[in-house]
């Protein structure tokens, strides 16, 4: 499935699950018979074009016929960097840049689901009349222009609502994304600030400014908008944002990395002692990815002190323990090697575990057993990135064997 099949198969999704959220605040009373009718009626016709385009373009691919496959195929690039020392592979796979993720929601097509979503626990719930209903179209209008990546006439409806109504939290919380998205990170701060000074507990307002703090290295006030949006009601769907996101691992992450460069080990124990055993896994893979591999290495020790069946955590540190880097240190290595095995015992079908598993035992010229978690891997339903590099890293090994 190409990017745009792929883009069209996860709007549909998000616009089935939005209709059925919204069957469910009719059936609840949360929502006038009115604005249920109008909203319906977008997402069904939202739903009725993507279907269209999808049909089409599976028309288009299916005159292209197999060239496409053969030329993605063909300009692969070669990570595993040979035998003696493959490169780390990135995980490209498992760690979605959270600017990325929620920009992509928003002005990737999944616009129209994702800010009704957001905007359903606005201030404007606390309007009546005629003004809600004419504020709640522009709105809606300025969602539809989102989702097609119309930011000019999306961002001339939110200043036109902002002027009649200068406290509506969702309208200065959108234009500050806006702003966001094209790179005026002082300006959506700003825009961002107002809107959570209009609506403290809008979880939208809450996530921007969580996004744009981290981005501007603002690591304290990204932590404390993501504490209120943790004790807030948030719709289903901005949850799972912020998890697919990895956005509290990330900001975990780097309060750590700060603390540790600071020498403040109290604030390092406090930091980890509020973590779950799964913060702590994922926040240490973006810790080593950034390089701090000592850090990460401790941090993945907390986690599996706190779970030892913690399969992250055991894949993280085996694979640390592992790398070349380390591997002067005949303990260390015996040890990683040790965290893949019982990570492969615990979960014998985790793609990571074996991947992991098949380039430490790659390493260490146990061929035979690498090749046989790598072809296990590839029966597995794992993201196409890593099956790809497992496959690569297979036939290394293979030609590895060949006299």
């Amino acid at each position: 499935m190409d990017r745009e099949a792929h883009g069209d198969a996860e709007e549909l999704e998000f616009l089935e699950r939005s209709l059925a959220d919204l069957e469910a605040e009719r059936s609840a009373g949360d929502i006038s018979e009115d604005d249920y009718r109008h909203l319906a009626e977008v997402y069904n016709e939202r739903r009725a074009a993507v279907r269209r385009r999808a049909s089409a373009g599976e028309d288009a691919a299916a005159e292209e016929g197999g060239a496409g496959i053969a030329a993605a195929d063909g300009g692969a690039a070669d990570v595993s960097g040979g035998l003696g020392r493959p490169a780390r592979p990135q995980r490209h796979w498992r760690r979605p840049v959270a600017v990325l993720v929620v920009v992509a929601m928003v002005g990737g097509g999944l616009g129209v689901g994702l800010a009704s979503a957001l905007g359903s626990r606005s201030s404007l719930d606390t309007a009546t009349g005629d003004i809600r209903r004419s504020t709640r179209g522009l709105l809606f209008e300025a969602q539809e222009h989102l989702a097609a990546g119309r930011f000019d006439e999306a961002e001339q409806i939110y200043a036109a609502v902002t002027d009649t109504q200068p406290s509506n939290a969702e309208a200065h919380a959108y234009w500050g994304w806006i702003d966001f998205q094209r790179g005026d990170l002082a300006s959506a701060g700003e825009r961002i600030a107002v809107a959570v000074a209009a609506d403290a507990r809008y979880p939208a307002a809450r996530v921007f400014g969580a996004v744009v703090a981290l981005r501007t290295g603002s690591l304290e006030e990204a932590a404390a908008h993501l504490a209120v949006f943790d004790a807030v009601e948030a719709p289903p769907l901005m949850e799972e944002l912020v998890a697919a996101a990895e956005l509290r691992e990330r900001v975990l992450a780097g309060r750590l990395a700060a603390a540790e460069a600071a020498g403040d080990a109290a604030a390092v124990e406090a930091l980890v002692a509020g973590a779950t055993p799964g913060q702590m896994a994922t926040a240490a893979r973006h810790l080593a990815d950034g390089g701090q591999v000592v850090l990460a290495a401790r941090l993945f020790g907390s986690a599996l002190a706190a779970d030892p069946a913690n399969v992250a955590a055991l894949v993280g540190r085996g694979a640390l323990l592992t790398s070349p880097d380390l591997a002067a240190f005949e303990d260390l290595a015996a040890e990683g090697m040790g965290a893949l095995d019982r990570a492969v015992e615990l979960a014998p079908d985790d793609p990571e575990a074996r991947f992991w598993r098949g380039l430490a035992l790659a390493r260490s010229g146990l061929l035979d057993d690498a090749l046989a978690d790598l072809e296990h891997l590839a029966t597995l339903d794992a993201p196409a990135g890593l099956l790809a590099e497992g496959a690569r890293l297979a036939e290394e090994v293979r030609a590895a064997q060949s006299p």
